[in-house]
């Protein structure tokens, strides 16, 4: 057995077949009782995704009220620059 370093090992392959396995017995199910539709499921993900994915843009926009909120920080900053410069 040589021991190489620079080489990873050959992947182990799982080959246990199952003797009363039944495919046809085991289709997935839905929550709902009915016969799981991958073509539903994918919709259904992809909106969940898009939907997500609009709220972080949303999150990430520069937002008027974020604008006003600085800018009366600033002036609050500012008079109370002014006020205890002039004593």
């Amino acid at each position: 057995m040589a021991f190489n370093w620079t080489e990873r090992p050959e992947k182990r392959e799982f080959r246990y077949k199952p003797r009363f396995y039944q495919a046809a017995e085991d289709k997935p199910v839905d929550k709902s009782g009915e016969d799981f539709d991958p073509e539903k499921f994918a919709d259904r993900l992809h909106r969940s995704w898009s939907s997500k994915r609009m709220s972080q843009q949303d999150r990430n926009k520069f937002p008027l009220k974020t604008v006003i909120w600085l800018m009366f920080i600033v002036v609050v900053l500012g008079y109370l620059f002014m006020k205890f410069m002039d004593k």
